[in-house]
């Protein structure tokens, strides 16, 4: 479903976003950035559960006792 709204958006970012990404006019700078936006975000939304040891700062702290290595 598409629904017309009117927004306020800095013209400089939106023309370099045409250019950049060869679009045909500023509703596609928006879908695009958009798509690309809920993309990232439910991209991280499904990574949430996997466990990261390098994202993980604890494991990086030393640990007492125990390992003497």
């Amino acid at each position: 479903m598409k629904k017309r709204v009117e927004i306020e958006i800095d013209n400089e970012l939106v023309q370099e976003a045409i250019r950049r990404f060869h679009l045909a006019d500023a509703r596609e700078a928006v879908h695009l950035a958009l798509r690309t936006l809920l993309g990232e975000a439910g991209a991280e939304d499904a990574q949430e559960d996997e466990y990261d040891e390098f994202s993980d700062l604890s494991a990086w702290q030393p640990r007492r006792g125990g390992d003497g290595g």
